[in-house]
């Protein structure tokens, strides 16, 4: 048998697969890429250069929105201790009241009233004087006038009423030009016992005169209108409560009344004023009268608070001139005023009367110097954080500075003020 060999199995003129030319049409294809690649060059530098654009572009644009938002969002806090000192303190100081001397004062008045009924357990004889609230006015001059206790008022019908304290009626005021008389509400009380001395504002006619004044030019000038109607007198047998049980009571009427008026005038004290308890004093009218069913009494208690209010800064002023050696009359206050024993130098219990006073004020007091929040404020506006020292250098009042400004990358102050808070920091 012959062999037959590989080669002469495969037909003539076939290769294999690796020497296959390519077809013509895929050479041409390729070619023309190729040749389109390489003959647009520019075109392809533009695009690299617009996407450079536009990645510089946004970068900007979102680091001009960052300081935008910093800015926008940015808030600075100042924190201050101002200049300080403590000293004890053991001084005198001149308050006038009606006068123009030394630190001035002002008297301020608050009333209310309370009443409670009281159950009737007995029947017995009763002696009880009416009364009720008066104003006097004095039409007579500036000058304030003094009423001296048992003063009397009559009525236009003759009934006599007495003030169971002196009192000091203030002058006259201008008021758009025109003279305004002093005015001033006190209690009055019915000479004598009974009903007959009970009275209604409905059934007054005219004004209260001053018997005492008779003869003289205050007669025409000083008078006084009924503010309350006079009631409680009662001359006869009546059922009444059992005393212990009317003290009680009126006690604890007079303890809320108390509490009440002296948050009354804690809570309306002008800016600028220190109310203190030792120049306090509240003035009681207790009166009672029967229950209209027969089985009780309504005691009812009217109380009238007065104190003296002084200025805070000229009181605080004049106690740092008798106490600090190094003080040059700089605005100053005492931090801790309420701290101190003040009180007034008089055995007179109705102080308040007085056209001035003499105040004791003892104690470890700290002062603190002040300064303007608001100027500083202004100041430090837009301003480069390193320039702080010299601007609270401008302020002798302040001793220390600490500054947070925030976003923390910023080295300016806000360009508005309400962007900067000052925060004070005492010892």
């Amino acid at each position: 048998m012959v062999k037959k060999i590989l080669q002469d199995v495969i037909p003539p003129g076939r290769r294999s697969i690796r020497h296959i030319p390519l077809p013509e049409n895929r050479k041409s294809n390729e070619q023309t890429n190729l040749d389109v690649a390489d003959m647009h060059p520019k075109h392809r530098t533009k695009i690299r250069f617009t996407r450079w654009v536009i990645i510089v572009g946004s970068l900007l644009l979102l680091g001009a929105v960052l300081v935008a938002a910093s800015m926008t969002f940015s808030s600075a806090t100042v924190v201050i201790k101002p200049k300080q000192a403590t000293a004890v303190v053991d001084v005198s100081i001149p308050l006038g009241i009606t006068s123009a001397s030394g630190v001035s004062g002002v008297v301020v008045t608050a009333t209310s009233s309370a009443s409670q009924v009281i159950a009737a357990t007995k029947e017995q004889d009763v002696q009880r004087k009416a009364s009720g609230q008066i104003v006097i006015y004095n039409n007579y001059s500036s000058e304030s006038q003094r009423l001296i206790k048992n003063t009397r008022f009559q009525s236009p019908d003759g009934r006599i009423y007495r003030i169971d304290t002196s009192v000091v009626v203030p002058g006259q005021t201008i008021e758009n030009g025109k003279k305004v008389a002093g005015n001033l509400t006190v209690t009055a009380y019915a000479d004598s016992a009974g009903t007959e001395y009970n009275l209604s504002l409905a059934s007054l006619k005219g004004d209260f005169t001053i018997p005492g004044f008779k003869g003289t030019p205050r007669y025409q000038s000083f008078y006084a209108r009924l503010k309350t109607d006079i009631t409680g007198g009662f001359s006869g047998r009546a059922r009444v409560a059992d005393e212990q049980t009317v003290i009680s009571a009126t006690n604890d009427l007079k303890t809320k009344l108390n509490e009440d008026l002296w948050k009354t005038l804690q809570s309306s004290l002008p800016s600028g004023f220190t109310l203190s308890k030792n120049l306090y004093q509240a003035e009681y009218q207790v009166s009672s009268t029967n229950d209209t069913s027969g089985q009780g009494i309504t005691l009812s208690v009217t109380a009238v608070g007065r104190a003296v209010i002084f200025d805070t800064k000229l009181l605080s002023s004049a106690v740092a001139e008798q106490s600090l050696p190094s003080y040059e009359n700089e605005d100053i206050r005492i931090q801790n005023l309420s701290d101190l024993d003040i009180t007034p130098h008089t055995q007179d219990t109705n102080f308040w009367e007085s056209d001035s006073l003499v105040l004791g004020v003892k104690g470890n007091a700290h002062f603190v110097w002040q300064f303007d929040e608001q100027k500083i404020i202004t100041a430090l506006v837009g301003i480069p954080k390193n320039q702080t020292d010299s601007i609270m250098r401008t302020h002798p009042a302040i001793a220390q500075a600490e500054v947070t400004i925030k976003p923390s990358w910023l080295t300016k102050y806000p360009s508005r003020e309400k962007k900067i808070h000052i925060t004070v920091k005492l010892d």
